[in-house]
């Protein structure tokens, strides 16, 4: 429904590059069509689980599961979502695979997709409405700052409340004190007045347009975002599983309302402010021509009543927002909205209809969920962050809920070796025909034979299948899976010190199916890189390997860090992705390519 009727935050002039680009990303979560996540391991073990990169509905505590500390090396999920495969290596320097039940992923797909979008929608808005207060401050303080600090500055040189009785004395006796003629003829100036005169509309007309076509709006969008997802929430057949809390929902619902309430206050003071503004400074302006024995406008000259009625209001202003050393001065009402701070000036409403003081008499309204409430003494800024802080913690029961569906299944968590910890873990992965997954670790071990151990996960605890390559007498530098078919090796010619790229076929590799738990023992070679149809010379010492089946390209990268050599390679032309064929050709010319001496580039 919000999608029909509901438009999208516009890129807008207020907004600098920076939150452009966040408003562009944004555009793209919520052009996704389905479920999508993004898998983050830490060092310390931690394994965050992400919707659309942004919702993290789990995360996942290795350490504690393994019951020692252990860092995450590498995340693979199954193509159904079903599994997530997580390789972890130990202080013991154990490398291991623990697999996750992650089925929720399978039978609950649209209702966490529909959360999670609301979820982005949801900060897309408040993100919006964040860089939009930021465009009003900017624009309130370009234009008023500066005079503003004038005013401050003569603040200070008088005793307290005397700026409101220097500025009275000479509206209705026309006496000037000596400090307010300095600060008139010095600080302020006939020319400084002028130019502020022009830009004082100007900048309250801008404020007003960034409150009504967007702070109005998109506040509005928040609210009834909020009502879908309630709604949602008490839809318990399909979304009780997420855990959605009716509360909390209606407490931001609330939170946003009165952020409204409080946009509201600010345009009826800004519509005050004006009118009170434009007879302060046409007197005033009057007042500086006088002291500089010049000639009054007529128009300027004459004041009626109300025009007075209008300059005394502004002017009992003046001392009772002050600031925090006790002298200074804050202009008008106004900038204590854009602060985060309680308002210093509460404006009153003394209307005995108003709609506050109906519900005064009425108690029973007052209190009813669904009645929006005017938050008293709070700022602009202060609701905003409330608003912010509800919705956020609208989606904290969620990830606490969903975390108890991802469980992990001790009969396939597999010691895979004991590696070097001397030398970095190569370990890549590729999900194969079905929901197949299979890892492929390069074993560095100075006291063992080099060597690629290949793990295959299949649909049941039965399909893990295991086999261990060996290349001996040469050293495995790195592996990168080039298809899921397909496993590309960087060799080392030990002694020659050279490099050799050798692409091999993972059927044509023995796996052995895997009895129990434990650590890897298949150790029977299945193949031998001279045996290997493809194969190509690299000719000189290499340091990392990167291949792409998709592109049909690989890169060498040498083992100075300083040349790239670029390789063309062609699948067999009948059947590019079949297993048994000869799958790749032998690669042309390689392109050498040279990096500039200070770029530098990690394995």
């Amino acid at each position: 429904m919000s999608r029909l009727y509901l438009r999208d935050p516009t890129l807008s002039s207020v907004l600098n590059s920076s939150q452009s680009e966040d408003q562009k990303e944004a555009y793209f979560l919520q052009e996704q069509t389905e479920l999508n996540l993004l898998l983050i391991g830490t060092k310390e073990g931690m394994v965050h689980v992400r919707i659309f990169g942004c919702f993290t509905c789990c995360i996942l505590d290795m350490c504690e599961y393994l019951g020692i500390s252990c860092s995450v090396e590498a995340l693979r999920v199954s193509e159904d979502l079903r599994r997530i495969y997580v390789v972890t290596k130990d202080e013991n320097s154990l490398v291991q695979i623990v697999t996750v039940n992650s089925s929720i992923f399978k039978t609950h797909a649209k209702e966490l997709f529909a959360v999670a979008m609301k979820y982005v929608k949801l900060m897309d808005l408040i993100t919006y409405l964040r860089n939009t207060i930021a465009s009003i401050t900017e624009t309130w303080e370009s234009f008023l700052l500066e005079i503003d600090h004038k005013l401050s500055k003569y603040a200070k040189k008088v005793p307290e409340g005397g700026i409101t009785a220097d500025f009275l004395d000479l509206l209705i006796f026309g006496i000037c004190a000596s400090e307010l003629q300095e600060f008139l003829m010095h600080d302020l100036t006939k020319k400084g007045l002028e130019k502020f005169g022009q830009t004082i509309e100007m900048s309250y007309t801008n404020i007003q347009k960034l409150l009504l076509k967007n702070i109005n709006k998109y506040g509005q969008n928040v609210t009834f975002q909020l009502a879908e997802l309630r709604g949602m929430g008490r839809f318990d057949c399909k979304y009780e599983i997420v855990g959605l809390s009716d509360e909390k929902i209606a407490q931001a619902i609330q939170s946003c309302g009165a952020f409204l309430i409080k946009a509201a206050e600010i345009q009826q003071i800004i519509n005050n402010s004006v009118i009170n503004y434009k007879a302060f400074f046409r007197w005033l302006y009057g007042a500086i021509l006088t002291l500089m024995d010049e000639n009054v406008p007529g128009e300027i000259h004459r004041m009626t009543q109300q025009d007075v009625a209008y300059i005394t209001e502004f002017l009992q202003n003046f001392d009772r927002v002050g600031g925090k050393d006790g002298g200074g001065f804050v202009m008008e009402q106004l900038g204590q909205y854009l602060a985060d701070e309680p308002l210093s000036a509460e404006p009153t409403n003394e209307d005995p209809d108003s709609w506050e003081a109906f519900l005064e008499e009425n108690a029973c309204l007052e209190s009813h969920s669904a009645i929006l409430k005017r938050a008293a003494g709070t700022s602009l800024v202060q609701q905003f962050k409330n608003v912010a802080l509800k919705v956020a913690s609208i989606f904290t029961t969620p990830r606490t809920r969903l975390q108890g569906y991802f469980r992990m299944m001790e009969r396939e968590t597999l010691d895979i070796y004991q590696c070097d910890p001397t030398v970095t873990l190569r370990v890549t992965s590729v999900n194969a025909s079905g929901d197949e997954v299979i890892f492929a670790f390069a074993d560095q071990s100075p006291h063992e034979e080099s060597c690629v151990l290949l793990v295959q996960f299949g649909r049941c605890t039965d399909g893990v299948s295991g086999v261990r390559v060996n290349f001996s007498p040469r050293r495995v530098i790195d592996l990168q899976f080039y298809s899921s078919a397909i496993l590309s090796v960087l060799l080392e010619d030990v002694s020659s010190s050279t490099a050799l790229l050798l692409q091999m076929t993972v059927a044509t590799c023995g796996l052995k199916n895997l009895k129990g738990v434990g650590p890897l023992t298949v150790s029977a070679p299945s193949a031998n890189q001279d045996d290997v149809p493809v194969a190509k010379d690299i000719k000189m010492p290499a340091a990392a390997l990167g291949v792409s089946g998709s592109r049909r390209v690989g890169a060498i990268l040498a083992d100075n860090r300083r040349k790239v050599k670029l390789f063309e390679m062609e699948a067999d032309e009948e059947d590019d992705e079949d297993v048994s064929g000869v799958l790749m050709t032998d690669t042309s010319l390689p392109k050498d390519v040279d990096m500039p001496k200070e770029t530098t580039s990690a394995d």
